[in-house]
């Protein structure tokens, strides 16, 4: 009778468990690569608790320790490596003027957890304060000249030193540049082949657990770094509704954050250590996901909303960010993209529909 019971129990068992997995398949699928940041691990979290089946969609999750001018390379050699990705706003610049690509969300802002660091005897922080309107910044025009910094070129990195620089009424020809990537630039700076680099997080963990200091972040020099959705344009025409229900799982990660952010430590520890092959400390984890600003549904909405002829806040921060791009690329020299004044511009393509439908959506779950 037991044994009979438990046959009966497997079975109803084994029954869900395949209507699940047929539901599972039955759903639409979308190609979403992300990288191995905070914004990737709120979609990985989705992905994780099922957010994307709730709504509707099956995402087919990608995480890349990698950097935005790549992933758009991927993109621009093979347009099916990707349906939808998250760059920050240079990479994204460059993107959308070279491939159809639409601007459809806000991941979150990476403003506070991009930085300069440097070594502590660094005479790049005998000074702080220099300039009145930037006092948490370390520099000064002499400290500053003639000195090496590695940034991976075309890079919220780039754009940051742009901003640095601008404070202290200097450019790229006052100084040195090393194009590398975040952790062989910081082996970089502990062999002393360069005096401070520009990273991002989770990179900026290895830099203070190897002793180096903050010389600025991206926020204390005015450097907007908000984590954009772009979607390719081709994929746009017939999968609407398909985009707007990955919005609306990542959406469901941003609630969990805003709800209670120490919450996800451990999951982000789980994460950072399956895609880096590393451990995070659950102090790091903690301060970096409090660092990282999540930005509403109906905040985002405003911030698309255009007013008659006008442009939308979006709008305008990407043309601000264009013109930096033109600095970017007159003072690095670089031959990687032919990009002329008239070409980087604001992108054409940035839209709210699909913020909107996703709105519909999660207030359909909360019925």
């Amino acid at each position: 009778m037991y044994s009979c019971l438990k046959r009966i129990i497997f079975g109803v068992i084994l029954l869900l468990f395949g209507t699940i997995q047929a539901w599972s398949f039955d759903l639409p699928r979308i190609k979403v690569t992300m990288l191995m940041e905070h914004e990737g691990f709120l979609m990985w979290y989705a992905v994780k608790n099922g957010f994307d089946k709730k709504v509707g969609v099956n995402i087919d999750l990608t995480i890349l320790d990698s950097n935005g001018i790549e992933i758009m390379n991927r993109h621009r050699e093979d347009p099916s490596n990707w349906n939808v990705t998250c760059v920050t706003s240079i990479p994204l610049v460059v993107g959308t003027n070279q491939m159809p690509l639409e601007i459809v969300g806000i991941a979150n802002d990476e403003s506070n957890t991009t930085g300069i660091y440097t070594k502590s005897d660094s005479d790049l922080l005998k000074v702080k304060g220099w300039n009145e309107d930037y006092p948490d910044v370390y520099g000064s025009p002499e400290t500053i000249k003639g000195k090496t910094f590695a940034i991976k070129t075309l890079t919220s990195g780039a754009y940051m030193l742009v901003k640095y620089l601008e404070i202290f009424n200097l450019d790229f020809s006052d100084i040195k540049i090393v194009d590398l990537a975040g952790k062989e630039s910081i082996k970089a700076l502990e062999r002393g082949d360069v005096d401070a680099v520009a990273i991002w997080s989770p990179d900026t963990y290895h830099a203070e657990s190897k002793g180096f200091k903050l010389v600025s972040t991206a926020d204390d020099v005015d450097a907007e770094i908000p984590m954009m959705f772009l979607v390719d344009k081709e994929y746009c025409e017939d999968h609407e509704d398909v985009i707007a229900k990955m919005l609306a799982a990542y959406l469901l990660s941003v609630e969990k954050q805003i709800e209670n952010p120490r919450s996800l430590t451990k999951d982000y520890q789980k994460f950072l250590r399956k895609y880096s092959q590393l451990e995070f400390t659950k102090e790091f984890c903690e301060y970096d996901i409090l660092r990282h600003s999540v930005i509403p549904l109906e905040t985002q909405l405003k911030m698309f909303e255009r007013k008659g002829h006008g442009k939308s806040s979006i709008q305008r921060l990407e043309a601000t960010i264009a013109s930096s791009l033109m600095l970017i690329l007159y003072d690095s020299h670089t031959n990687d993209f032919a990009m002329t004044a008239k070409r980087v511009k604001n992108p054409r393509y940035v839209t709210d529909r699909y913020l909107k439908q996703a709105r519909r959506i999660l207030l359909n779950l909360d019925k």
